[in-house]
């Protein structure tokens, strides 16, 4: 008996080890081209049912396809109502991998197992890394299973365990119940199906019995996103909900039938498989297909109503479309020309959110949170104008328009070193306010026009606004001059601890003013 569970915890471990890598790799993998290559598989509402099956297929976790749906809607690559394709049709794919458990590949899993250990030893290649991780998790987890497999099917000859088996299947409803819990516990579907697949194969589950807890742990699967996802909001929290609602729509759907065929005989599901030629592990693998395939089809049909009815429920937050490109679109950069005048675009909105970060009240409730949360809005919008700079940069432009890519490159980083800055210093300039005839309000309003006026000659490209914004920020210019002055006259009203803060604090505006400068010098020879 403690070999038996020595090695059920061993196969057990293997297990969630492989889940914990495939799912870190995975999210590692979901970069740019990734991204870029679903844009193009999405375009139609086949191409995206059809891609949402296959990377089911390939990846085994919903979580990462999720993943992958909630950054591109947020950043406006895809259409909610195309991400919700895409996931519905994908919630097959994932049940494929139970019929693998089922076929005779103990040896060949043995071989993956110690080739991609070896390499995930030794591989220094980042993306590399990651494919072999991908690779030598899905390894483990199928090993562990055909461990647990092995070893499981000897419990059966326990009398003890008879006898708990038959307590928790005395009632088709417990054991859905059980089943659905044990799948919250464990964090994962397809591990308590796996699990399920196996007692089925030793004879300690009735075919009614597996059906239902493959059923139970089908909707205890929806039930962990719902607790993982509680606290997102807007459109993240439209997309995790559809798998909610997908796996309480199976429930409702499979159930029902379920208990017809149970009390009248009607043959369904179960008198499918006794029809079958298959042996029982692959019985359970259809099944869990089926509660998939059948839910999906179901919805198919309402994926639109889907899209609108989440949109009412879960609204979007009212700055979410600020992370979002207003005037970039997929693939514009086939036009150079053009691209670059709408990265400009997106550069000026971006630059005119920086003032922002002045009119946040310190008074106001959460005022910490909301600047953060702003900040990152900011860091959304620079990461997606920085993607299609780099998109430019792929494609080796010449003369002029390599000279405007430069220039944009240029003031991408320094729009994006003055925000990380702002928000840096900004907050605790606001603690050491104390009236409005205090050194640091001085600063603050001093800066405040600085920054008003560059953005000012950003606006509208004139060359005499260029030239102020010039004159107020170069080194040397009355503008520091009064910040240096204004310290040196007020040091003596505040202690050694409050003097070396206002240092700190004059230190960082006079950086923010060079960076300003930066930017206005490159305005100038952008013109």
């Amino acid at each position: 008996m403690i070999e038996i569970i020595g090695y059920l915890l061993a196969g057990l471990g293997l297990f969630f080890v492989g889940i914990h890598l495939v799912d870190r790799h995975l999210q590692r993998m979901t970069g740019r081209r990734l991204r870029s290559l679903f844009i193009k598989l999405t375009e139609t509402w086949w191409k995206a049912a059809w891609w949402g099956f296959c990377v089911g297929a390939i990846t085994q976790t919903a979580a990462a396809i999720t993943f992958v749906c909630i950054s591109m809607v947020n950043s406006g690559l895809l259409k909610l109502r195309r991400a919700i394709t895409v996931l519905n049709w994908s919630n097959p794919g994932t049940c494929l991998l139970i019929f693998f458990l089922s076929l005779p590949l103990d040896l060949f899993v043995a071989y993956i197992v110690g080739a991609a250990g070896l390499l995930y030893s030794f591989q220094s290649s980042k993306h590399g890394r990651d494919l072999v991780g991908f690779v030598f998790g899905m390894g483990l987890l199928f090993y562990g299973l055909f461990i647990m497999e092995d070893y499981g099917e000897q419990l059966k000859d326990f009398l003890w365990f008879q006898e708990a088996i038959a307590s928790a299947t005395s009632s088709f409803i417990l054991t859905f119940i059980v089943a659905a819990l044990l799948t919250m516990l464990a964090q994962s579907g397809n591990a308590v199906v796996l699990v399920i697949l196996v007692l089925t194969a030793s004879g300690l589950l009735g075919i009614e019995e597996a059906v239902m807890a493959v059923y139970g742990a089908n909707l205890g699967a929806s039930l962990i996103t719902h607790v993982l996802t509680f606290r997102l909001k807007g459109t993240p929290k439209q997309l995790a909900m559809f798998q909610v609602y997908f796996g309480w729509i199976g429930t409702m759907i499979m159930v029902p039938l379920f208990y017809l065929e149970h009390w009248t005989g009607l043959p369904l599901v179960v008198s499918l498989l006794e029809h079958l030629p298959f042996h029982a592990a692959t019985e359970i693998a259809v099944v869990n297909l089926l509660w998939c395939l059948i839910t999906t089809l179901a919805i198919a049909p309402m994926e639109g109503c889907f899209a609108d009815r989440l949109k009412r429920w879960y609204p979007p937050r009212e700055d979410e479309d600020a992370r979002r490109p207003r005037f970039l679109y997929p693939r514009c950069e086939e036009q150079p020309d053009a691209c670059l005048d709408l990265i400009f675009e997106e550069q000026r909105r971006l630059a005119r959110r920086l003032v922002m970060y002045l009119e946040f009240d310190p008074q106001s409730q959460n005022y910490r949170d909301r600047v953060f949360r702003f900040d990152e809005d900011n860091r959304a919008l620079a990461e997606e104008i920085s993607h299609y700079l780099q998109l430019m940069v792929n494609r080796d432009l010449r003369g002029e328009t390599a000279r405007r890519l430069r220039s944009l490159l240029e003031r991408m980083e320094i729009i994006g070193t003055l925000g990380a800055e702002l928000h840096r210093t900004l907050p605790r300039a606001r603690e050491q306010l104390v009236g409005d005839d205090s050194l640091a309000h001085r600063l603050l309003e001093g800066f405040d026009a600085a920054i008003r006026t560059v953005l000012d000659s950003l606006e509208t490209g004139d060359e005499d606004d260029l030239a102020l914004a010039h004159a107020i920020t170069e080194d040397g210019s009355e503008t520091l001059s009064r910040l240096r002055e204004s310290f040196i006259q007020s040091a003596g009203e505040y202690s050694s601890s409050e003097q070396a803060g206002l240092m700190r604090l004059v230190a960082s505006i006079e950086r923010l003013i060079w960076l300003l400068n930066s930017m206005t010098r490159n305005l100038e020879s952008s013109r």
